[in-house]
Formats: structure tokens, sequence, C-alpha cells
């Protein structure tokens, strides 16, 4: 009764129609009207989002943003499958605006989103692409919470939603239901960049009123205003003429070592700090006090690895989509771009437990170390077994008929075979193999008749002779079954 109570309820829920839609929704910045940018550092600046790109003006700012897409430019990418006629066709186009489509999608970063537009042409090579990829001004642009993309042009009162397909190209950052537009980096170092510049403007006005000496003349009540313009003649700044018995003292700023220039240079250097924490994650001198390290380093490097592999993932699906266009407008299969090379260092641990499983018994298949290993279809061969011609029905003991005159020891004997294969090897002759394969109807006869034939032979010698012998008897056999005798 509780299961078919369920179903009912469900299947009310359906028919309204709850299921498939939203319901928490405002449906009037949803469908009229532009939504606010409610950016809280945004707001209470009171400046819009496109006009954060005055801080890539800032030197700090500017090397450490430079940074980012330089490591993101450098990166190797590749088309899977890169073997067909139209993989060369997308690597060429890629290739050609890779930089254009990369770091416009890296704004998104820096911005909140980005927007880029794809013109197209025929190709003398018969394939429709890029003529022009590139980003357009983010203000004309209004990404909506559902999906949508509308393109409302600067100073006019027409929208309308464009094609996220084939023509336009939406990037965003960290963007969510209520914030539509995303997270923008530089709205974070807008106060850092504020201090900045403002404590710049404090110290070029300190340094104009303090950073020069202040020059004390002592005259003659009679001389003073001549003693004034004479000084203000040699130095052209700020001087004070006194009678000789007044006394006035002298305030100015304190050495680099403390005092308002001190102070300065500490404040700048931590803003610096943090401008590059932000931007890169880590400075390599942050917290030691300008003494770095081996283990800092490292953490440093993979820090900035971190960055890196965020930076691709945030690109790598607007790239998939100019390679997706590509591919629908000439019915291409699909193709997949893969930023960065895979790792190739080998697992040494695995490697030799695997070793051990071999050596063990276990065998594995070629998808394990394709999965295991990094490997790629065709890469594994099948090993060829080494071809060697024996006898299974001879013994495989070997023996020697001077060692069992003799009675030598097993040590013996091997020395004795060593010495012996340096020599010359004799062999059979003709008429010797002839006799031995006429008068042999088996292996065991064969062996016995070439021991009578042959008493004094070491055992290299004997081996290669019965070797000879059986080889002899063994086609002889052959062509007389082939003559019907």
């Amino acid at each position: 009764m509780a299961k078919s109570k369920k179903d009912k309820a469900s299947k009310k829920a359906l028919s309204k129609g709850n299921l498939y839609s939203q319901e928490a929704v405002s449906a009037f910045f949803t469908h009229f009207g532009k939504q606010p940018d409610n950016d809280e550092v945004l707001r209470k600046a009171g400046i819009t989002r496109h006009r954060l790109k005055v801080l890539l003006d800032d030197d700090e700012i500017a090397q450490a943003v430079e940074t980012r897409i330089d490591a993101l430019l450098g990166t190797p990418f590749r088309l899977e499958p890169s073997d067909t006629p139209e993989a060369q066709h997308l690597k060429q186009q890629l290739d050609e605006w890779y930089f254009e489509i990369a770091s416009g999608a890296l704004n998104a970063l820096f911005f909140g989103y980005s927007v880029q537009e794809a013109v197209y042409e025929l190709k003398p090579e018969g394939y429709i692409g890029l003529q022009w990829i590139g980003e357009k001004p983010m203000q004309w642009f209004e990404p909506k919470n559902d999906g949508r993309l509308i393109l409302r042009k600067e100073g006019s009162s027409q929208e309308h939603v464009v094609d996220q397909i084939f023509k336009f190209f939406l990037t965003r950052r960290k963007a969510t239901y209520e914030q539509p537009y995303g997270k923008a980096l530089l709205a974070t170092l807008y106060w850092l960049f504020f201090f900045k510049q403002n404590g710049f403007k404090f110290w070029a006005k300190f340094l104009e009123r303090f950073g020069t000496p202040i020059l004390l003349g002592k005259c003659k009540d009679s001389e003073i205003d001549d003693m004034n313009q004479a000084l203000l003649n040699a130095h052209a700044q700020s001087v004070v003429s006194i009678d000789v018995e007044d006394d006035v003292q002298v305030l100015s700023a304190q050495g680099s070592s403390g005092g308002a220039n001190g102070a300065f240079e500490t404040f700048n250097k931590t803003l610096a700090q943090q401008i590059q924490k932000l931007v890169l994650g880590q400075t390599l001198t942050s917290g030691t006090d300008g003494k770095g390290s081996y283990a800092l380093g490292q953490v440093h490097e993979n820090v900035r690895a971190d960055k890196l592999k965020s930076d691709m993932r945030l690109v790598t699906p607007t790239l998939q989509a100019v390679v997706n266009a590509l591919c629908e407008l000439n019915n291409w299969a699909k193709h997949t771009i893969v930023l960065g090379e895979e790792s190739k260092v080998l697992n040494t641990e695995q490697a030799e437990r695997d070793t051990r499983l071999k050596n063990a018994g276990a065998n594995f298949s070629d998808a394990y170390f394709i999965r295991e290993y990094g490997l790629q279809e065709g890469d594994l061969k099948t090993a060829m077994e080494p071809f060697q011609q024996t006898f299974s029905a001879l013994p495989k003991p070997a023996f020697s008929f001077k060692a069992s005159v003799q009675k030598q020891s097993p040590e013996q004997q091997e020395v004795e075979e060593l010495t012996d294969g340096q020599g010359e090897l004799q062999l059979l002759t003709n008429e010797q193999i002839k006799q031995l394969a006429t008068e042999s109807e088996t292996p065991e006869a064969l062996l016995f008749n070439l021991s009578q034939l042959i008493p004094d032979a070491t055992q290299s010698q004997f081996t290669a002779s019965l070797d000879q012998a059986l080889y002899a008897a063994d086609v002889l056999g052959y062509a007389t079954a082939a003559k019907g005798k």
C-alpha cells in the first residue's frame, strides 16, 4: 500500500512538471532586462567588470598574469585520433589560431567570463576552416544562469540569444546560478592594486617634500633677504634664512633602515608578495624572509603545476568546442583535443611486482599493459619463440666414453668438455653417414652404431656427429618414403 502511494505521488509531481523544470527562479532577470553584477568587490569599488583591465597595467600584476599565460601557451596539445586526414586539417587550424583561442579563453580566469566569435571560410584543400577567431568585448554579452548567451551591443537596446555551437564560444570561471558572470581573479586583486597605486602616490609626495635636504643659512638681520635669494638661486628648493641668534630644528626623513623609507619598502614588498601569492599560488621567498630552500622550491613548482592544470581544464572545453564545430561543419568524425603530455615515468614498484608475477607463471594481457603503462594499440607484439632443432627421441643426459673408461667425476667431465670444445671439430665423412643411415633402423640403433664407429670421441665430437647422422638419416628416410620403398 505504501509503495502505491509513493508511485501516485511521483506521477502527480511529474504531471505538474515539477521534476522537469526549476521553480526557484527569478522570472524578471531570466527573461527581462539585464541581471546586475552582484560581485561585492566590484559593487564596493564602484566599477564595472570590464574596467578591471586597468589592473593589467600594474607591473607586478602584469608579470604574474603573463607567467600563467606563457605557461599555458607553452603547453603542447594533441588530437585523438591523430592519424586521420581530418586530424591533420584540425591540427593545422589549431596551430594557426591556438594563441588567440587559448589566451582569449584564459581571460575568463581574470574577468570571470570571455566570449569569442568565429568566422569561417572554405579552404583551398576543400574543407571549411577558420578565417578568424578572437575575443569580443565582454560588456556586449550577458551570460544567463540557464546557459544562454545574450548579445547586447553597447549603445543599442536590441538583444538576442546567440548561437554557442558554431559562432560564439563562452568560457566561464566558477560561475554559479546566483553569479552567472563567474568569479574574476582581478576583482580579488583590486584592493591590493588600489593600495599599491596610492602608496606610490604618497611615497612620491613624501620624496618631493623630504627627499632633499632643507638648506639653513645664518646671517645678520640686514642680509637675510640677500641670503635667502642666494640659497634659492643655488638650490631652487625649500630654503630657510634666519638670524644668527635664532634657532631652527630641521625635521627630515630617516635612512633606508628605518622611518618612513623603511616602512614604505616593507609596505611595497608585502603587497608584491600578496599579488604573487594570489595569481601564482605562492612565491619562492614567501614566509622565509628571503632565504629559499630546495624543499620550498619544490613546493613552489608543485603549486605552479597545479595552477597550470587548472588553466588547462578551464580552456580545454572551449578548444574542444571549436574542434567540434569544425568536425560538424565538415561532417568529420569526432576528434578530441588533449592538452599536456601524459606522464611517462615508469612506476618501478609496479614493474618489479609484475616481473615477479611473470616469473611465477602469471600471464598478463595486452589490455593490462596498455592500461597500466600508458601504451597504445600496436605497441605490443607477440614474442617469437626461438627456433631450435632438437630431437626429442634422444636421451637428454650427456655422456662420454672416455670419461666412463677413466672414471672421471662430473666436474672433470665438464672441464674436459670445455677443453674439447676449443679444438678443431672432426665431422663424419659422407661414406660413414651413409653407412650409419643404412644400417640403423631406429634412433637407438643409430646411437649404438655411432658409438661403435667412433669409440674414442669426446662428448663434443660425439654430439656433433650424432646430430649430423640423425639429420642425414631423417632426410634419407623422407626420400625413401617418397619413392614408395
